[in-house]
């Protein structure tokens, strides 16, 4: 690296630099994430995230080319905590040692929020998608393992839908926020409990979230017992116009698909599955997609792949332990 390379904390008067920045790595790596200014202050603002902190810009004179950021995930349920990192190094800089300082230089920074954690174990995670040979080698020459792998599964959305049968006792309906904004934040916590990593998240940060761009609440489908009103299963979908423009392909996105543990095994998750697919083709969609632990215990997979899904990418989780459990 040159003498003029320097490594500092974002502030505000970074955010265009930083969109761009994002952008042309983006569009050379093909990650199809279409970032734009609105969302990316959505994001720099979500709760219990640092950007003053734990975003990190590495600039060379006046040329932003890299950038590297945490976000630290202590659990509302079970014990571990994770530091979560994410960061590009731009095309033109890249095999020069950047992505190093940069993974250093987060790595240091967890280590000062370790005592923010009083128990249990600590981790420090990465992802990369199975492609990216570069960062995969980045990763385990930093001492981090590949623990998990994730897929991006999609199917068409114009033919062939699978028909919504709902179970006896229970119905679809559309979210309503005002209505159901914390029952269906609970049961995103709650259906999610047993699965690999998961450590659960706050209110303030489900309600950020629907205030992203481009959120519709009458994308977003729920699973509703009939003697009680209580909501048992969701499906939480997303069209994002910004995204469509930048790969050129009319799919919309679900986003999570849950159902409460008691209520598995009855067809909700298929039934609010199918629907989805069709308030997607309603909506001018040709496909739809979606993120799937490959590992999951639920069949999650297995429902997918009977619903026409197929696998299209797949992501690999990689982990540090920073702390091993720590006894009380």
């Amino acid at each position: 690296m040159t003498s003029e390379l320097t490594i500092r904390n974002y502030h505000p008067g970074d955010l265009l630099a930083l969109v761009a920045l994002v952008n042309e790595a983006d569009d050379y790596d093909k990650l199809e994430r279409a970032t734009t200014l609105e969302q990316m202050e959505h994001e720099l603002s979500w709760p219990n995230y640092h950007a003053e902190t734990d975003c990190f810009l590495a600039w060379e004179g006046d040329r932003l080319i890299g950038y590297a950021d945490l976000f630290l995930r202590k659990p509302e349920v079970g014990t571990e905590s994770t530091f979560y990192t994410w960061g590009v190094v731009h095309p033109n800089w890249r095999r020069r040692g950047l992505g190093r300082r940069l993974l250093e230089t987060l790595y240091d920074r967890a280590i000062e929020r370790l005592v923010e954690m009083e128990r249990g174990p600590i981790y420090f995670h990465g992802s990369s998608r199975e492609v990216e040979k570069s960062r995969q080698a980045l990763f385990e020459g930093f001492g981090m393992k590949p623990v998990r792998y994730h897929v991006n599964l999609a199917r068409p959305v114009n033919n062939g839908l699978p028909p919504v049968e709902v179970p006896k006792g229970f119905r679809l309906r559309t979210f309503e926020p005002e209505r159901d904004l914390e029952e269906v934040w609970q049961v995103d916590n709650l259906a999610f409990r047993d699965h690999w990593g998961f450590a659960g998240f706050p209110l303030a940060e489900f309600q950020h979230w629907t205030s992203q761009p481009h959120f519709r609440p009458d994308l977003w489908l729920l699973a509703e017992e009939e003697a009680t009103g209580e909501v048992v299963g969701i499906s939480l979908n997303k069209i994002d116009p910004d995204w469509i423009a930048q790969t050129g392909r009319q799919e919309g996105y679900v986003n999570t698909l849950a159902v409460l543990r008691e209520h598995r095994q009855r067809g909700l998750g298929t039934a609010l599955l199918a629907q989805s697919l069709r308030v997607l083709r309603q909506e001018g969609m040709e496909a739809a997609h979606l993120h799937a632990d490959a590992e999951n215990l639920t069949g999650a997979m297995r429902l997918y792949e009977r619903l026409g899904f197929r696998v299209r990418k797949t992501m690999i989780a990689y982990r540090k332990v920073m702390r091993e459990q720590k006894e009380q």
